[in-house]
């Protein structure tokens, strides 16, 4: 196998950008969130008794964005290695770590599942629950803003050859084709 490409998000965008990416990306994804919503249900009175929910909720969407990822391991039983930590003391840190080499559309459903998950979740509970669409609309900000490395990472899945297979590395991934 012959290494086609390596990814390695630090390396080539840098931590700063990155992150500066991922908070403007939050800010336009909460803004073509919510406006849509605001005009749709312009008549409902926004509430604002549930703020012990949403900052339970803020907690949590990281916890629960990375378990996302790991959900296509679990339901096909693929080996993976899961460890939690604490930053500190109080934010939960979860790491992945996959033993096998995957193929392409494999890691294209593990980097892809948490945005399509959370996102129609905050959606639906939008029309459910359209009171509350401000804090459903900042939830689902604040998930685009982390996927934004899954949403580069899939870019880069996609271009890659078809019959690839992704391995991850310390840093990144390698894309590795066959010759």
């Amino acid at each position: 196998m012959t290494c086609w490409k390596t990814i390695n998000l630090s390396r080539d965008y840098g931590f700063h950008r990155l992150i500066l990416i991922s908070l403007i990306s939050m800010f336009i994804a909460f803004i073509l969130f919510y406006l849509p919503m605001n005009l749709m249900y312009s008549s409902i009175k926004l509430k604002e008794d549930g703020s012990i929910y949403f900052l339970f909720a803020l907690f949590l969407i990281y916890p629960l964005h990375a378990t996302l990822h790991v959900l296509p391991f679990w339901i096909t039983g693929k080996k993976l290695t899961v460890t939690f930590k604490w930053m500190y003391g109080i934010i939960p840190i979860v790491s992945t770590r996959s033993k096998h080499s995957l193929s392409k559309l494999f890691i294209i459903y593990v980097m892809g599942t948490p945005f399509l998950f959370i996102t129609a979740l905050m959606l639906g509970a939008c029309f459910v629950f359209p009171g509350y669409i401000h804090y459903f609309s900042i939830i689902a900000a604040i998930n685009f803003g982390l996927c934004v490395p899954d949403l580069i990472y899939l870019g880069q899945f996609i271009k890659a050859p078809k019959s690839c297979t992704v391995e991850e590395i310390e840093d990144g991934y390698d894309i590795l084709i066959h010759k």
